[in-house]
């Protein structure tokens, strides 16, 4: 009996398990692990999700990836440049003919030969009845390009350019104008040892005929032999023969358009009256440029030094048509054009030009300038100065259109031109 309850114990003890009690036991481990892992999940699953979406976007990205398109803007100023710079076929000219002739529009027709010759001929008119006749012969480049012979003709008839009387003390109330038809021919060799850096010259005819001007009074009328204020030159068709000789240092990105560099230019010239007229006289123009970019570019500070200088030779006298002025175009922009006017002349200007957009430059600047008879006289007292803002619509190497609001003590002035200043 006791061996019998013993045996009947021991088989109590023995657990047997079901197929149902492993399946029960299997959902319970896999409930405590799914709460063991519970706080990364979220992260985890979060991380891979991100992942897939960083993949995916720049799946997408590498799918659309091209070239940066141009604006409008920068396809019509580019092609307008590409007009300005073929080197071969007709193009339209939109410019100056002379200053105060207002906005001139013409065509041109440029042609290659050889290697690196051309020739070019240019016909333009003014909405004021100027006209220009020109032509231009450049021989092929010797030397590798580090010779150039060039040789240009040039015709124009200005029939109302205004004339306020010599010195810098002029008023605009003694206004006056004559007819200026210059007709030129020169030749020019040039050398450049370096890219940025030539020189040269060559010998030149000119030959000037002058008129009543086309607006009233002619500058006979006030400034002709027998009056107080006698200018040298007025009546007199003169010829001259010449010569220049000129040296320029250019690390400009191009000449129509930069944003950096400088130019630095001086040149004499030496003109001879034909016939013995007393006009031989002595020229010497200097131009400094600076261009300083600040914030990769993106705003340019531009200054300009401008000095032309002249002397009488052999008891001689320069005629007004060939001295030096200043007012509108590129000198002093809130003055009439051809406002002053003299033997010797003085130029100061300061821009500052920042790039609103690919192909447009606003700019500030300030003028500041005078004439003198004397050249002692060109310091620093007496400037006329002017200031304003302008725009520019440029290419990556031409300025197609220049346009500047300017004032000064005598008003203002709306001024439409091209190139860069």
């Amino acid at each position: 009996m006791t061996h019998s309850r013993a045996r009947s114990r021991h088989r109590k003890q023995v657990v047997v398990y079901t197929p149902a009690d492993a399946r029960r036991r299997l959902r319970w481990l896999a409930l405590l692990c799914a709460l063991a892992l519970g706080p990364w999940a979220g992260p985890l699953s979060a991380q891979t999700t991100r992942e897939a979406q960083i993949e995916q976007q720049q799946a997408a990205k590498a799918a659309r990836l091209h070239p940066p398109e141009k604006s409008k803007a920068e396809k019509i100023t580019n092609a307008l440049a590409g007009y300005f710079t073929l080197p071969t076929g007709p193009y339209p000219w939109f410019g100056s003919v002379y200053g105060g002739g207002g906005l001139s529009f013409g065509a041109g027709y440029r042609q290659v030969f050889g290697d690196s010759g051309t020739y070019n001929v240019l016909a333009g008119y003014s909405i004021r009845n100027y006209k220009l006749l020109q032509g231009g012969l450049a021989l092929p480049q010797i030397a590798h390009g580090r010779v150039r012979t060039d040789i240009g003709a040039r015709w124009i008839d200005a029939p109302r350019v205004s004339f306020y009387g010599l010195g810098n003390d002029s008023t605009r109330g003694e206004k006056t104008s004559f007819d200026y038809q210059p007709l030129r021919l020169d030749g020019t060799v040039t050398i450049a040892p370096a890219k940025w850096l030539e020189f040269g010259g060559g010998p030149f005819y000119e030959d000037i005929r002058t008129g009543r001007g086309a607006r009233a009074p002619s500058i006979e009328d006030r400034f002709g032999s027998g009056t107080t204020s006698a200018v040298p030159g007025i009546g007199a068709d003169v010829s001259f023969v010449g010569a220049r000789a000129f040296a320029g240092i250019d690390w400009r990105t191009s000449p129509g358009y930069t944003r950096r560099g400088g130019f630095y230019f001086v040149e004499w010239s030496r003109y001879v009256a034909r016939e013995n007229r007393p006009y031989d006289f002595d020229r010497v123009d200097a131009d400094v440029r600076q261009f300083i970019p600040i914030l990769r570019e993106n705003w340019v500070i531009v200054l300009r030094g401008h000095s032309v200088l002249t002397t009488g030779r052999n008891g001689g006298d320069v005629p007004y048509f060939q001295m030096p002025f200043l007012g509108s175009g590129q000198t002093l922009r809130g003055f009439a054009n051809h406002r002053f006017i003299d033997r010797n002349l003085l130029l100061l200007q300061a821009e500052y030009r920042w790039t609103p957009s690919p192909v447009v430059d606003m700019a500030i600047f300030y003028d500041a300038g005078k004439v003198a008879a004397r050249r002692k006289d060109l310091d620093f007292d007496g400037l006329h100065t002017d200031w304003g803002i302008g725009v520019r619509f440029h290419g990556p190497t031409m300025t197609a259109l220049r346009v500047d609001l300017a004032k000064s003590r005598e008003g203002w002035g709306l001024i439409f031109g091209t190139g860069l200043f």
